[in-house]
């Protein structure tokens, strides 16, 4: 068996490079370079960076200016390209917004200075009913303090019941509302500030914003004293001027008629004459009884004094038709009421009689000989409709909106021929204002009319407002 003889490896010292070659002059230079270009390359890189973040800090303190108002200094145009490009971006939309907004501050300066020089008070709430804003003549009209008014409920600001309702309705309702009120405010003067009656005309209808959502309500009150008040003096003067003439038109009156009676005076020129004062005089009286109830009906809705209550229609109209059944068959006019029996709603009697009265006088005066006239009563929605149907000449349509004044008349030389005194009609609008109600006409030449009278069904008031 032969001997194991363990192997060993010598290294050949031949093939070991030389120490020198490792750590020579060539290595250390390839080193250092190495080591510079990458010193160089984050050095460089680092100011970069150094640069591009004072460059966005410069942007945001921009940004930060143009948030707070600052739209005039624009923002430097240096550094990287994307960078570059993100500062015009920004300068564009500075002057864009602070074009916007120049034009929106003419626009709130133009509205300011009309709501300042209107002579209508223009008061803003909100859905809570609290003050948003309100113009100088809101301020002098109401008697408030501008300064604690904003914010403030208007309910605590003005202490008026007629006001807070119609605020209330204004922020329920789409469509506009309006009332007339009676309002006791400071009137300030040179001397001392005194408390006066003013009766405002105030109407409101809903606050919306930009995007049409109802944000509250806009309030716009119209001093009517003084035009009240004229119109007070117009009705006193009309009504003691013809309760002054009815003495003198009797007096004339009886004396022709006793003259016509009188044995010598039987000549026909005479008789002629004397005829024709008592048919001017008969006319006067007429004219001066529809002034005095025009002045009464008027006296009485200003001050609530017109009583309704519940009442048949059918005995009502029945008392009309009875009043002008005379004149009715003179002409051969038919006259048919179409009226339910149980038919009833709040109204005074004697003036919804009188406002028939009035409209069948002017069918039978207007409808040819022989002819039928139509009186309907029904139920149309929430109001009793009350119609007087002729089948005259009928009516022009640009005489239908002035029909209800007084004095007006279609056709002067007939209505004065037939006797009217231009009144009648006036009065039926002013007894249906009394009720709280309105009045309409159809009417086509050479078709007839339909006069009506709307009555509120129910929920009328003891009393109506001003006529």
């Amino acid at each position: 068996m032969s001997a194991f003889v363990p192997y060993i490896a010598v290294a050949d010292p031949t093939l070991a490079p030389p120490a020198a070659d490792l750590l020579g002059p060539t290595a250390v230079r390839g080193f250092v370079l190495v080591l510079a270009t990458a010193v160089v390359l984050g050095g460089l890189y680092g100011w970069i960076l150094l640069r591009r973040n004072r460059q966005l800090a410069r942007l945001r303190r921009g940004a930060e200016r143009f948030a707070a108002g600052e739209l005039a200094r624009k923002l430097p145009l240096e550094g990287p390209s994307d960078l570059v490009r993100l500062a015009e971006a920004l300068n564009r939309m500075a002057a864009q917004l602070d074009e916007r907004l120049r034009h929106l501050a003419s626009q709130r300066n133009e509205m300011m200075a009309a709501l300042s020089s209107m002579s209508e008070g223009v008061v803003a709430v909100d859905l809570e009913e609290n003050i948003l804003s309100l113009n100088p003549a809101a301020v002098q009209l109401l008697g408030l303090d501008p300064l604690n008014a904003i914010g403030r409920g208007i309910v605590e600001m003005i202490r008026n019941p007629a006001l807070q309702d119609l605020t209330h309705q204004a922020l329920q309702t789409e469509q506009t509302v309006q009332a007339e009120i009676t309002l006791r405010a400071p009137v300030r003067s040179a001397e001392a500030a005194v408390e006066a009656p003013r009766q405002l005309l105030v109407q409101g209808t809903a606050l919306r914003d930009a995007w049409g959502k109802r944000i509250g309500a806009l309030l716009v009150a119209l001093d009517v004293t003084r035009l009240r008040q004229l119109e007070t003096v117009r009705r006193d003067f009309v009504a003691n001027v013809s309760h002054e003439i009815k003495t003198p038109v009797a007096a004339i009156r009886g004396a022709a008629e006793t003259l016509q009676d009188l044995a010598g005076c039987q000549n026909d020129d005479a008789q002629r004459f004397l005829r024709m004062i008592v048919r001017q005089s008969e006319r006067l009286n007429a004219l001066v009884e529809d002034l005095l109830n025009l002045a009464r009906l008027e006296q009485d809705s200003q001050q609530r004094r017109v009583v309704l209550k519940p009442d048949l229609l059918a005995p009502v109209i029945e008392a009309a038709l009875e009043a002008c059944q005379m004149r009715a068959q003179a002409r051969h006019i038919d006259l048919h009421v179409q009226c339910p029996t149980d038919l009833s709603a709040p109204i005074n009697s004697g003036l919804i009689e009188q406002a028939l009265a009035n409209l069948l006088d002017n069918a039978i005066k207007y409808s040819p000989e022989g002819a039928r006239v139509e009186v309907t009563a029904a139920v149309v929605g929430q109001e009793v409709v009350l119609a007087v149907q002729d089948t005259g000449p009928g009516i022009e349509p640009e005489h239908l909106t002035r029909l209800f004044e007084r004095f007006y008349r279609v056709d002067k030389a007939r209505s004065r021929a037939l006797g009217g005194t231009g009144l009648g009609l006036a009065i039926v609008k002013h007894v249906a204002q009394a009720h709280g109600g309105r009045v309409s006409v159809d009417s086509a030449p050479g078709m007839g009319s339909t006069f009506r009278i709307h009555l509120p069904r129910v929920g009328a008031e003891a009393a109506a407002g001003p006529a």
